[in-house]
């Protein structure tokens, strides 16, 4: 990302991620601290980059996981959603929400919570797709046994994921 990221709107962005789009361009996140992730794209093989702009994802400083589903243009991303979609507590890593984008990442009509305890802290998932299902693995800590001290790990229909 070169220059870009280090500067955009001198705020604190980290976190990041890429995922290659069905056109081939390339949509990279990062996780902010403007309450929500921001996006960046490369139409070049990644040679250069669009300005980072605000996503309809919003999250604490926490960072999102996105995938494209296989056989598909559709992506799965995987962060703590503060849409005010599902009960949150402000600037905690929780709820853990699963979201499915049809339109390359600038819309997440779809969500599911995957979990919701306003105690918890869920993040840092890393995704994989089996034949019929995702598996997550993430950090699931609470207050008891700290926040980034329980791995989960959890297989999921996509059937369910796109209900």
């Amino acid at each position: 990302m070169g220059g870009v990221a280090r500067r955009a709107h001198a705020h604190r962005i980290a976190g990041t991620g890429v995922v290659e789009l069905a056109d081939g361009s390339l949509l990279s996140w990062f996780r902010t601290d403007q309450g929500a992730q921001f996006a960046s794209v490369s139409k070049d093989a990644g040679k250069s980059w669009s300005l980072p702009a605000q996503t309809e994802l919003k999250s604490p400083t926490s960072p999102a996981s996105i995938k494209r589903l296989p056989n598909s243009a559709d992506l799965l991303g995987v962060w703590n959603d503060h849409s005010g979609q599902f009960p949150m507590v402000k600037g905690k890593r929780t709820p853990l929400v699963a979201g499915i984008s049809t339109d390359g990442g600038r819309t997440w009509p779809q969500r599911k919570p995957l979990e919701g305890d306003p105690d918890g802290v869920y993040c840092y998932t890393a995704i994989h797709f089996t034949d019929d299902a995702v598996l997550l693995a993430y950090c699931a800590g609470d207050p008891k046994v700290g926040g980034l001290n329980r791995l989960r790990i959890r297989r999921i229909g996509l059937d369910w994921l796109r209900k």
